[in-house]
């Protein structure tokens, strides 16, 4: 491993992030995925907590969730946001209201 022309060595870049709440921006693909970086191994992030979608009572409900695998992401190409758990938790609470007033309009 050698250091860039920048000044920072290109495999260890990611290395900052384990440990920290994070926003993960694919390239490709048009979505992000944010959680608890645990864990960096052959260009995939482990999240762990991480933020997950399921469907209850015919709503799209948004949670963070932990579990014994966690959510593996690609990290190569890929743009990192540090963020908060707070903000995280939040930020599923007003998707959550948002899909709730929107299943009510509908009526």
């Amino acid at each position: 491993m050698t250091d860039s022309e920048f000044g920072f060595d290109k495999e260890k870049l990611h290395d900052n992030y384990i440990g920290r709440w994070v926003l993960i921006y694919s390239s490709g693909l048009n979505t992000a995925f944010s959680g608890k970086l645990m864990a960096i191994k052959e260009g995939y992030g482990l999240l762990n907590p991480f933020q997950h979608e399921e469907i209850k009572e015919g709503k799209l409900v948004r949670k963070l969730v932990e579990d014994d695998i966690g959510s593996i992401v690609p990290l190569i190409g890929s743009a990192i946001e540090p963020t908060t758990e707070e903000y995280l938790t939040a930020y599923c609470e007003m998707l959550n209201k948002k899909e709730s007033k929107k299943k009510e309009s509908k009526k």
